[in-house]
């Protein structure tokens, strides 16, 4: 146990940062649809990273083992665009940046090029937190060892009680809008702790993954995927933290309960059923699987810490950053109201923690943080509700705009969009829901969540 703690501790807090500048780490992922409804089509998907290569200053990083492009980098920066998990999603992982306006512009540049390609051919790029047409689709994992071993890995739940959802090809139809920030060894519990306890506003106010055809009662499907699958055996693995941190050892006594569960070496990648780190030296042997599904047997080793992951909402990384991951993807034209909001409750850190140890929100419902983020994230609150989750909302989006605000650049802006949905009483979800009963086809909807619209 000692030897997994250390190397735990080696592995994420050696990085943490000794500045409290504040530098914004955005990825978005973004479903692929075809217009008809059908499955997208993989030729026409293929072909746009041609496209994108000949017109932007983009060059291939990495190919499948077919030999197709599936991550390019810029020549003049360290973004990245690639397929996640599937080929129907795109993600557009952002080299770090000082304002949210700089990686926007980068954005739009590549969405100039992608959204008209996919038009002509009846597909489009959209702002969904789950592939509307995700029944539809073929979702098979990108031919490279680390998206095929994390396939592989969600199947070993088809036989366990403890997974309680069937779709274990769910990583390729679930789309979510990341943030990563610095943190300091000063910083790091209040970020994890006060971030954690709004976990249910951020439900309401983002929700975007309702799964379409599908059979969950919650307006964020993807919470359901990543705490009901494999990655939920242990609880400690992912979703929101149930108590909070006095220190840095405490968090490393949770983080020592999450899991390991694959090795790559140089020729080959396997995984086997998850081992919490804290046991992981308990085990002389541990029965593995290769990508052909053979069976192997592996010994213990401190260079398998090398490949552990964590999944909490707020996810503590190995590159200094507390990695915001429980955000669903927005539409297009609101992609940046997540890091927004996230950098501004930052850069106002002593306040929010203050709001959050004091705001009547938690007289009423308590303290139950993941029992609140479930709560808050289903189709059907009451008026009562939905009125004090607004509430704290506006309270926090204008504690946001003050952090922004003193930041100088203009990033406030990027707040509209809540404040109207704070006004309306209606996040994204919802929005599409209205609009489905209303007469719009799923299509139709994705058209207007792929365009310049706030929503």
């Amino acid at each position: 146990m000692n030897i997994a703690r250390e190397l735990l501790r080696e592995r994420y807090f050696t990085n943490l940062k000794h500045s409290n500048d504040l530098f914004v780490g955005i990825e978005l992922e973004l479903p692929i649809v075809k217009l008809t409804g059908d499955a997208v089509d993989f030729s026409v998907v293929f072909t746009l990273f041609d496209e994108m290569i000949e017109k932007l200053p983009l060059s291939i990083e990495k190919s499948d083992d077919n030999g197709q492009a599936i991550q390019l980098v810029s020549d003049e920066n360290d973004d990245r665009i690639l397929f996640e998990v599937g080929y129907n999603t795109i993600v557009f992982a952002f080299d770090k940046a000082k304002t949210i306006g700089e990686v926007e512009q980068r954005f739009s540049n590549y969405l100039a090029v992608m959204q008209p390609f996919l038009k002509k051919q009846n597909h489009l790029l959209t702002g969904f937190g789950v592939n509307p047409f995700w029944d539809k689709n073929d979702n098979r994992p990108v031919a490279s060892p680390r998206y095929e071993m994390l396939m592989a890995y969600l199947k070993l739940g088809a036989t366990r009680e403890e997974v309680r959802v069937s779709q274990n090809n769910y990583g390729a139809f679930i789309q979510g809008s990341q943030v990563q920030l610095d943190v300091t060894r000063e910083n790091l519990v209040t970020t994890l702790n006060t971030f954690n306890a709004i976990e249910m506003v951020k439900a309401w106010l983002f929700g975007n993954s309702f799964l379409w055809n599908g059979q969950l009662d919650t307006l964020i499907s993807r919470d359901v995927f990543w705490e009901e699958s494999m990655h939920g055996i242990f609880p400690e693995n992912t979703g929101v933290f149930p108590e909070t941190f006095e220190s840095l050892e405490t968090f490393l006594d949770y983080l020592i309960k999450t899991a390991l569960f694959t090795r790559t070496s140089e020729a080959n990648t396997f995984y086997f059923e998850p081992i919490q780190a804290m046991d992981y030296f308990n085990h002389d042997e541990i029965p593995a699987f290769d990508l052909l599904g053979n069976e192997i047997v592996l010994t213990p080793s401190p260079y398998d810490f090398k490949e552990h992951r964590s999944y909490q909402y707020q996810n503590l990384t190995t590159r200094g950053t507390v990695e915001f991951r429980s955000t669903c993807a927005q539409p297009i034209a609101t992609s940046f109201t997540v890091a927004a909001f996230h950098l501004g409750l930052m850069q106002e850190l002593a306040a929010f923690e203050t709001l959050i140890a004091s705001h009547s929100f938690y007289e009423d419902y308590g303290r139950d943080y993941p029992q609140l983020r479930r709560r808050f994230s289903v189709q059907n609150l009451s008026s009562e509700e939905i009125e004090d989750v607004a509430s704290f909302a506006e309270y926090l989006v204008n504690l946001a705009a003050v952090g922004l605000e003193k930041r100088g650049f203009g990033e406030e802006k990027y707040l509209t969009a809540l404040y109207q949905r704070i006004e309306r009483k209606e996040n994204p979800a919802v929005k599409a829901l209205h609009l489905l009963e209303s007469g719009k086809t799923l299509s139709e909807i994705s058209e207007i969540f792929a365009d310049g619209k706030d929503i």
